[in-house]
């Protein structure tokens, strides 16, 4: 008995996904890196004007 199981006849998660699931996902994903990247820019921001006074 094998510790891993082969994953030849095993499908992706991805391709099980109807097409509007694919959508939303992909939508919810854009908005968490557009969300993580304007925080960043909110940190950096901050931190930049921490280490000018």
């Amino acid at each position: 008995m094998a510790l891993f199981e082969s994953r030849k006849g095993a499908g992706r998660a991805w391709d099980e996904l109807s097409e509007i699931d694919r959508l939303v996902l992909l939508e919810t994903v854009r908005q968490r890196r557009k969300y993580n990247a304007h925080k960043s820019k909110i940190y950096s921001e901050l931190y930049g004007m921490r280490t000018n006074k």
